[in-house]
C-alpha cells in the first residue's frame, strides 16, 4: 500500500476510518490511500496536495484545519474532486485555454515596445519617453493590483468561464477605444487602464486553471500553459512590426482587438473546472496574509523584481536605435529572442520545477534573470554577440520566473487558494510594473541632460546604464527576498524539494 500526504487544512472532517469514495471513479478500492498529517509537516504537505490520483481516502478522527490560515470552507483535497488527473481529456484542455489566454492577453501586452516606438516616433514625437512608456507599465499594473483588490477573489467565487468572458471583452474594448485616441491620457485609459482590467479577469482564473487538473506534474503543466506568455509576444511583434508601418496605428489596434477576442472566446469556451465555487473566498484581505512570513518574503520579493522586468521589453527598440548602428530589425530580433526563450524557459522551468521543486526554481530564475542584466546588457554597448547572449539568458530565466508563479503559490498556499493568493502577491507586483518602466524613461532622460552639459558617458549603454544597472539591482534584490524565504523561513537545508 502507497502512502501519500496531504494538507489536513484541504480536508473535510469526518468519523474514524470512515472511507470518502473518489467521486471520479467510485472505487471502494483499498490499494491506496492518504495519511492525513497535522498541518506543519514536511514541505511537501504545505505543497499543492497529492503527488497522484488517490483512489479513496480515509481520514482520521479529529483531523483539524490549521489556526494559521484563514479557511472560511472546508475543501476536499484536489486529487479527490471530479475528474481525472494528469491526463485526460479535460486536463489537456485546461492546458490548451490556458495557453490561449496567456498568448492573447501577455502578447498584447510585451509587443508593446512596438507601439512604443511607433507613438515616439510617429504620433507623439513630443512626449517624453517615460510617459509613453507609462501606457504599457499601467496596463500590466492595472492587471496585477486590480487581481488583488478583487479579481482573484471573484474568480473563486464565479465561475472561471464567467470571469474569462467579462475579462476578453474589456481587452477587446480597450483596444478598440484605443484606435480612436488623439492624446496620450486616452491612451492611457483605454490601452493602459481598461485593457489591464480586462487581462486580470483573464489571467488569475487561467493562471490557476492547470493546476486543477494536473497534480503530480503540475510545474510542468503550469508551464507549458503559461509558454503562450512567450509564444504570443513572439507572434504579436514579429506581425506588429510588419503591419504597423502599413496599415497606421488605428486599423492595427482594431485589428488586434478582433484576433485577440476570438482567441479568449475559444479559450473561454475549453474551460473546466474541478474546484467548486465557493460563497467566500479561502484567504482572508492582504492585511491578514502579511502576518504569514512566507508571504510577506514572496510579497517582497514581488515588489522589487517587476521593477526591472519590463524594462528590456519596452526599452531594447530604443537602446538600439540610439546607442548602436544596427538597423530596427535587429531590435526586433532581440525581442524576438527574449520571447523564444521566455517560451523555453517556461516548459524547461516547469519540468525542472517538478523534479526541484517550485519555490528553488522559481528562486534560481530570479536571481539569473537578475545577473544577466548586469552581466550582459549593461556592458553590451553595440556588441551584437553580448546583446543576442544577454536575451538569450534573460528571456530563459525570466520565462521560468513568469511560469512558476502559479506552481510556486500553490506550493506554498494551497491550490484552491491561488487565485486569490496570486491576486494579492500581485498587488505588489502591479506597483513594480507601474513605476519601473517610467522610471527607467527618468533615469534615460537624466542622464541625456547630464550628457549635454559636457558630462561623458560611464558605462558603455550610454544614457541607458542607469536604467540597466537600476533594473538588474531590483531583479537581483528580489531573487534575495526568496533566497532568504526558502533557507530562514522554509527549510535550512541546501538539497530539499521545495
Amino acid at each position: 500500500m502507497s502512502i501519500h500526504r496531504v494538507e489536513t487544512l484541504e480536508l473535510r472532517r469526518v468519523s474514524s476510518a470512515k472511507t470518502v469514495r473518489d467521486s471520479s471513479t467510485g472505487s471502494n478500492d483499498d490499494d491506496e490511500h492518504v495519511e492525513i498529517l497535522p498541518a506543519g509537516a514536511g514541505p511537501m504537505v504545505r505543497g499543492a496536495g497529492l503527488r497522484r490520483t488517490a483512489s479513496s481516502i480515509k481520514v482520521p478522527a479529529g483531523s483539524r484545519a490549521s489556526q494559521e490560515d484563514d479557511v472560511t470552507e472546508p475543501l476536499q483535497p484536489a486529487a479527490v474532486l471530479p475528474g481525472r488527473v494528469d491526463g485526460g481529456l479535460n486536463a489537456w484542455l485546461a492546458i490548451i485555454s490556458s495557453f490561449l489566454i496567456h498568448f492573447a492577453s501577455f502578447g498584447v501586452q510585451y509587443s508593446f515596445g512596438v507601439f512604443q516606438e511607433r507613438y515616439q516616433v510617429v504620433d507623439y514625437p513630443k512626449a517624453s519617453p517615460s510617459v509613453l512608456s507609462l501606457i504599457g507599465a499601467l496596463g500590466t499594473s492595472t492587471m496585477f493590483v486590480s487581481g488583488g483588490l478583487f479579481v482573484g477573489h471573484l474568480a473563486e467565487r464565479l465561475h472561471f468561464r464567467t470571469v474569462i468572458l467579462m475579462g476578453s471583452l474589456l481587452i477587446a474594448l480597450g483596444l478598440v477605444l484605443a484606435s480612436f485616441a488623439t492624446q496620450v491620457w486616452q491612451l492611457l485609459l483605454t490601452q493602459g487602464i481598461l485593457f489591464g482590467l480586462g487581462c486580470a479577469m483573464v489571467y488569475f482564473p487561467g493562471a490557476a486553471l492547470p493546476s486543477q487538473w494536473w497534480v503530480k506534474h503540475q510545474s510542468f503543466a503550469s508551464g507549458t500553459a503559461v509558454a503562450g506568455a512567450g509564444a504570443g509576444p513572439l507572434v504579436y511583434t514579429l506581425v506588429l512590426s510588419v503591419v504597423l508601418p502599413s496599415l497606421g496605428t488605428k486599423w492595427t489596434l482594431l485589428a488586434m482587438a478582433g484576433i485577440t477576442l476570438a482567441l479568449l472566446l475559444v479559450a473561454t469556451a475549453l474551460v473546466r473546472t474541478r474546484i467548486p465555487v465557493r460563497r467566500r473566498s479561502v484567504r482572508g484581505s492582504i492585511w491578514s496574509s502579511l502576518s504569514d512570513a512566507k508571504f510577506r518574503y514572496v510579497f517582497l520579493g514581488r515588489l522589487f523584481i517587476p521593477f526591472s522586468y519590463l524594462v528590456p521589453f519596452f526599452y531594447l527598440p530604443s537602446y538600439v536605435a540610439s546607442v548602436t548602428p544596427h538597423p530596427p530589425s535587429f531590435a526586433a530580433l532581440l525581442l524576438m529572442l527574449i520571447n523564444v526563450m521566455s517560451l523555453v524557459g517556461r516548459i524547461v522551468g516547469g519540468w525542472l520545477a517538478d523534479r526541484l521543486g517550485a519555490v528553488n526554481m522559481y528562486t534560481i530564475s530570479v536571481l539569473f534573470a537578475g545577473l544577466s542584466i548586469l552581466v550582459f546588457w549593461l556592458p553590451a554597448g553595440a556588441s551584437q554577440p553580448l546583446l543576442i547572449l544577454f536575451t538569450v539568458t534573460f528571456g530563459f530565466f525570466a520565462g521560468g520566473y513568469i511560469a512558476l508563479t502559479p506552481p510556486m503559490v500553490g506550493q506554498l498556499f494551497g491550490i484552491a487558494s491561488i487565485p486569490s493568493m496570486m491576486g494579492m502577491v500581485s498587488i505588489a507586483t502591479g506597483v513594480g510594473n507601474l513605476a519601473g518602466a517610467p522610471l527607467a524613461g527618468a533615469l534615460i532622460s537624466a542622464a541625456l541632460k547630464l550628457h549635454r552639459g559636457g558630462n561623458k558617458w560611464i558605462t558603455p549603454a550610454h544614457e541607458f546604464g542607469g536604467a540597466i544597472a537600476f533594473a538588474g539591482g531590483m531583479m537581483v534584490g528580489g531573487g534575495l527576498f526568496m533566497l532568504y524565504m526558502r533557507f530562514a523561513v522554509l527549510d535550512r537545508r541546501f538539497f530539499v524539494r521545495y
